[in-house]
């Protein structure tokens, strides 16, 4: 018990130095810490089981001519692998 208490302590001061736009996403781990837990022992009663939005991971629209950039940048490849990363690493 006391090494809860001690674990608890911690956490509330890893917490407290957290700046506030952080808390959000640590509550979020937090949630899916536990649901691994349930999941993991596999718990079937509904009223012991909270049903949360599974975390999503954040995804930011690129667009595409974006990567016209991109084209040239590569040596021409072949389809040898070893072949093309020794060239690769061989010209520069």
């Amino acid at each position: 018990m006391k090494n809860e208490a001690r674990i608890h302590n911690r956490l509330t001061a890893l917490l407290a130095e957290l700046p506030p736009e952080s808390i959000r996403l640590v509550e979020q781990f937090a949630q899916f810490l536990r649901d691994q837990v349930q999941k993991d022992h596999n718990l079937s009663k509904a009223e012991e089981t909270v049903e949360h939005k599974p975390y999503l991971y954040p995804t930011v629209a690129v667009p595409s001519d974006l990567i016209d950039c991109m084209v040239g940048m590569m040596i021409p490849v072949g389809g040898n692998a070893l072949k093309d990363a020794e060239a690769l690493y061989d010209s520069h």
